[in-house]
């Protein structure tokens, strides 16, 4: 039993155990002096009120011992007592620090829920940052990196870096991903493209492994990685040499395609692209008939996603099904 107890206390924070025993000593000493001189101090806590502005210097001199034995008491609290708290604020003001520490270096772990989660730190990942912040302030993100020496982040309680290689699963626990929202990986600046989409896939698949249900899309560099980034089980694929590829390609045919295609993917244009699932009161009915409902509020139908396949402007007798995903122009908020 003697060793349970240690064994727990060992447990116990340091802060944590100073603060039990500072507790400890003011409840002692208040009631010595209060059965020691009830005349002085009539109540418990009175005599409780004393014990800690003494033991903290402040002094105010509104209850003083009047006796030998109440002012040998005194003089024990204030050598022991005064110890106790000062090292306790000590204690206190360091952690406060050395948390801060943690926090700019990368090592302290998230506590945050339903987050986005980043990996690799970049032009587009900090793009993706601040387009997060503009568009949803409430939502918290976290950026894993392995070459960052210090957090780009400051001042901001949404904001965290975590230093460590995302495919090690330590590294995903301490980014808290089986409470996160969804995992977007960017390509690292690595060597070779193909070096960093293998890295990709790599924590693809380790992230996949420590927690299946999580939301991930991955960007890729090369089209030979996109089987296998399907076969790891990425729920969105970005290809992003290939998007702009085509955007290129397409640009000097039809100008302004580039500009039109990002205005549509801004969530602070108006109107913007949006995917939802399908509603319960759509199902059944037709493309057209949806069609018709939704141009009357300002929302334009592009296409249906079913099973990962996506078909724009559908024929207007096509059924509309409850796993469909639609894809629309919305000008609301």
């Amino acid at each position: 039993m003697i060793n349970f107890t240690v064994r727990l206390y060992d447990r116990i924070p340091v802060l944590i155990r100073l603060l039990f025993i500072i507790a400890l000593i003011l409840f002692t000493f208040a009631f010595m002096l209060h059965y020691l001189e009830p005349e002085t101090f009539p109540t418990y806590f009175e005599a409780f009120w004393w014990a800690i502005v003494t033991s903290t210097t402040v002094g105010y001199g509104d209850f003083t011992p009047t006796t030998t034995i109440g002012r040998l008491a005194a003089m024990i609290l204030i050598l022991f007592g005064i110890g106790f708290v000062l090292f306790f604020v000590t204690n206190l003001a360091s952690a406060t620090v050395n948390e801060k520490r943690r926090w700019q270096k990368g090592t302290l772990s998230s506590s945050f829920h339903d987050h986005y989660i980043i990996v690799n730190w970049n032009e587009r990942s900090r793009q993706f940052i601040e387009q997060i912040q503009r568009a949803y302030p409430t939502r918290s993100v976290i950026l894993i990196d392995d070459t960052l020496s210090d957090s780009p982040f400051y001042n901001s309680n949404s904001l965290q870096f975590i230093k460590g290689n995302p495919s090690f699963q330590e590294t995903l626990k301490q980014a808290n991903i089986r409470k996160a929202r969804a995992l977007v990986i960017t390509a690292g600046l690595e060597e070779t493209e193909q070096s960093a989409d293998a890295q990709s896939i790599l924590t693809l698949l380790t992230a996949k492994h420590y927690c299946d249900d999580i939301y991930i899309a991955v960007e890729l560099l090369t089209s030979e990685q996109l089987p296998n980034a399907r076969h790891a089980g990425a729920d969105e694929i970005i290809a992003s040499n290939i998007i702009s590829s085509l955007l290129m390609t397409e640009s000097l045919e039809q100008q302004g395609i580039a500009e039109t295609i990002t205005l549509l993917l801004d969530v602070e244009a108006s109107p913007f692209l949006r995917s939802i699932p399908c509603p319960d009161e759509w199902v059944g009915n037709t493309f057209k008939e949806v069609s018709r409902q939704v141009y009357e509020d300002s929302k334009l139908l592009l296409g249906i996603s079913k099973d990962g396949q996506t078909t724009l402007n559908p024929e207007g007798s096509t059924v509309i099904h409850e796993d469909d995903s639609i894809f629309m122009l919305d000008s609301s908020r």
